[in-house]
């Protein structure tokens, strides 16, 4: 008896951690206890309640931008550093000084932003947020 209540209050504790699946228009997203998400039009926003960390993703069509021409125009237009390319065509580059970070990809039919701040405190739940995406 002392086992299966062991195992159903280790079971409720353990439920107490999962995150909310979210959805939203292109994608879904778990979003953890003590963060809140919302999108507005092409953005969505989730953001830790004690405000130490965040991501933004935008997307949506490029308008016959090239991936090369909008991560060009996103770091300069968030005074960021010259945008990196990687190995599947996309690119990533940091600004405020290396807090924050963004990656974008995707192709002439649809890109993706992500924009992620307070990867020193907040590395574990960004990064599960992240690995939780799944497109629709």
């Amino acid at each position: 008896m002392k086992r299966i209540i062991l195992c159903v209050i280790f079971l409720l504790m353990s439920s107490c951690s999962f995150a909310d699946v979210e959805e939203f228009r292109y994608f879904s997203l778990n979003v953890p206890e003590g963060w809140t998400a919302e999108e507005s039009g092409d953005v969505v926003s989730v953001n830790a309640d004690d405000k130490s960390g965040s991501l933004v993703i935008t997307s949506g069509n490029p308008n016959g931008e090239t991936i090369t021409s909008l991560a060009l125009k996103f770091s300069r237009e968030m005074n960021g550093t010259e945008p990196l390319s990687d190995d599947e065509g996309g690119y990533s580059f940091e600004f405020n000084n290396g807090i924050s970070q963004a990656v974008i990809a995707g192709d002439e039919d649809f890109y993706m932003l992500i924009v992620g701040t307070g990867f020193v405190n907040n590395a574990e739940a960004l990064g599960e947020i992240l690995d939780s995406l799944e497109m629709k």
